[in-house]
């Protein structure tokens, strides 16, 4: 900080001083070493009644309270009566006065107790420098509270983005699955198709919409089934057509059955054949008429061709399904 010094020499005979002055100075918040005092605007210091003056720049002394003045006895006349030390503070004009009226011998300090006169704009610049301090603390809160919603709105669109990401996966899948679906079903229209194909154009009807109803003598009913990895399988899942030729799917075999409760629940006397081809004769699809072949996929009933079953039993199908 900078600061001025004004010391006044006594008016009395003598009282000026041919020696080099010396000032120490001590405040609530530090100290500053001795240094020797030169008037620049003078050529002849310390003479009768003068008032000489300096600048001095040092650390933030805080309120002065004391320090020294003292002279080197250099010179004809070294004895030296001073009035008082002034010391301001040039950067908020306060004023600290410091009363003397005594004779200074050489090498010999005199104590200095400072008391404030003049607080000049020291009240205003504090309250100034509150203010600041006050309004910089609102700013960082104000910063800080920016940052931290900038960043809960960053982290909120990153979350949404990865609800829409999710959403998006969730939405591929269930098309994917959809297609799937469409797919499966398309199959199961065609295999529907050629198993009519290869039953003479004929359709089986569907499992439980046909009236009940009754041909000309008992008819057995046998019911061929898959088992497909170690499973109950529709029949139809365990064979294949290659080449217009059906075959047993590698690693799946075809089972045959009269007892109602294996298989999909189709065999048995008279079995589901009465409820499913009512008035007709298992002739009709190269069966002995007393004796039926159905077959399920799944989901419904169908009556087997002797010509199928020749490929997947071969030509003695008979003995093999019927016993």
């Amino acid at each position: 900080m900078r600061f001025r010094w004004e010391i006044r020499t006594g008016a009395t005979w003598y009282a000026g001083t041919d020696a080099t002055p010396y000032l120490s100075l001590a405040g609530d918040k530090g100290s500053m070493k001795e240094m020797e005092l030169n008037d620049p605007d003078s050529n002849n210091d310390w003479e009768k009644g003068d008032v000489n003056h300096g600048v001095f720049e040092t650390a933030d002394l805080g309120d002065l309270k004391t320090g020294t003045l003292k002279h080197d006895g250099s010179g004809a006349s070294p004895d030296w009566t001073v009035d008082y030390a002034k010391i301001i503070n040039d950067e908020d004009g306060r004023t600290w006065l410091a009363p003397v009226n005594s004779e200074l011998k050489g090498n010999q300090p005199f104590r200095l107790v400072f008391k404030l006169t003049d607080r000049g704009q020291y009240d205003e610049m504090q309250r100034r420098a509150k203010e600041d301090a006050a309004k910089r603390e609102a700013e960082t809160a104000d910063a800080d509270a920016s940052a931290e919603e900038a960043a809960a709105d960053k982290e909120a669109a990153a979350e949404e983005r990865r609800y829409r990401k999710e959403l998006e996966r969730q939405k591929r899948q269930m098309q994917l699955e959809l297609q799937k679906a469409k797919q499966e079903a398309e199959l199961a229209k065609l295999r529907a198709q050629i198993d009519s194909a290869k039953n003479g154009g004929q359709t089986p009807p569907s499992g439980t919409q046909w009236p009940q109803g009754g041909g000309a003598g008992t008819v057995r009913t046998f019911e061929v089934f898959g088992i497909v990895g170690g499973r109950l399988a529709p029949m139809t899942s365990a064979i294949i057509n290659n080449g217009g030729r059906w075959s047993v799917v590698p690693g799946a075999s075809v089972m045959i059955t009269e007892a109602p409760n294996e298989g999909y629940g189709l065999a048995g006397t008279p079995g589901r054949w009465s409820t499913l081809y009512a008035g007709r004769s298992p002739a009709e699809f190269g069966l002995d008429a007393d004796k039926a072949v159905l077959a399920s996929d799944g989901s419904r009933g169908w009556a087997l061709p002797a010509t199928l079953l020749a490929q997947i039993f071969g030509s003695n199908w008979r003995q093999a399904v019927y016993y």
